[in-house]
């Protein structure tokens, strides 16, 4: 059964988040550019744990970014649209980290707002993901997320999006835990 949460990240990680000339990324390197060549099945029928052996002694693992986040995830339509119409109401507001950010600030918290990106350490998704939760994770369930939709880390996010979040299944992206649980396939 297709749900919000497919189409929502199905869309996300088919959004055009552009090109750079610095941008390492060539003509058809990007995820988005990949990403739009599939369609909504493609991702719900791409194999959810990839093992790359072919190096012996560095397997590497690739979980799908499509399957992790639905997984764990459920769109928040409203909320995300609350958001779109007060980025709306100022022509210096976007849909970027800081004014996100603001925005929880403003609307849903008055606790310390956290920014993680999955770049900055070992994690076994096929593409990265940046989220901002507030407070302790498990005292709220909300999330703002954006896909690393380009080539070069330091740019390429789509819009950000809120989810609601199991934790225990979002976080679940520990290479270790994978090249254990999947060491006898």
């Amino acid at each position: 059964m297709i749900t919000r949460t497919h189409q929502a990240v199905y869309e996300m990680l088919t959004e055009n988040t552009g090109t750079h000339f610095l941008d390492s990324g060539g003509a058809y390197g990007r995820h988005w550019q990949r990403n739009q060549k599939k369609t909504l099945y493609d991702f719900i029928n791409e194999k959810e744990v990839k093992i790359d052996r072919s190096d012996p002694d560095y397997p590497s693992v690739y979980k799908s970014v499509f399957h992790h986040l639905t997984d764990s995830l459920e769109y928040m339509p409203g909320l995300t649209q609350d958001l779109k119409d007060w980025i709306a109401e100022d022509e210096e507001r976007s849909n970027c980290w800081a004014d996100v950010e603001q925005f929880i600030a403003d609307r849903l918290t008055s606790g310390k707002i956290h920014c993680v990106y999955t770049y900055n350490f070992d994690c076994v998704l096929s593409q990265d993901i940046q989220y901002l939760h507030f407070d302790d994770v498990y005292d709220n369930h909300l999330i703002a997320l954006s896909i690393h939709n380009g080539a070069d880390a330091r740019g390429g996010l789509t819009d950000y999006r809120f989810f609601k979040v199991d934790w225990d299944q979002f976080l679940n992206f520990d290479p270790e835990y994978y090249l254990e649980a999947y060491s006898e396939e």
